[in-house]
């Protein structure tokens, strides 16, 4: 075989190692994002405002990672942020348990498009 030739082969097999690892990472972030978000969601049904505040803020960072990384090509991780970002403002600086249910809610619809987003 011409060492042109071993050249290549080795470059597409450590392309295709490299790139299945990017893959892997990426996915990491909406699995962390989920986690947390159903982390939040439960706090949150227990009344623990403080938790449900930093389960939410968690699950945002897991999903912006993983915007900045994915194409996010049907705007589901767009989506989950946007109902995230919502929880939050929803539920700052409150004790209303009014309010935490609706953070709640909008947690719950964040989590239903992370979950088509980890699947895609």
């Amino acid at each position: 075989m011409k060492p042109r030739n071993l050249f290549l082969i080795s470059a597409v097999i450590a392309s295709s190692i490299f790139s299945g690892g990017y893959v892997l990472a990426e996915s990491q972030h909406i699995t962390a994002a989920v986690r947390e978000t159903k982390e939040a969601i439960i706090e949150g049904k227990q009344s623990m405002f403080s938790s449900f505040s930093e389960h939410t803020h968690n699950a945002l960072d897991h999903t912006k990672e993983a915007i900045f990384e994915e194409k996010d090509p049907r705007g589901h991780l767009r989506t989950a942020k946007a109902h995230l970002v919502k929880a939050i403002k929803i539920t700052k600086h409150t004790n209303h348990e009014s309010r935490l249910m609706k953070g709640v809610r909008e947690a719950e619809k964040a989590l239903m498009h992370l979950k088509v987003a980890n699947e895609q």
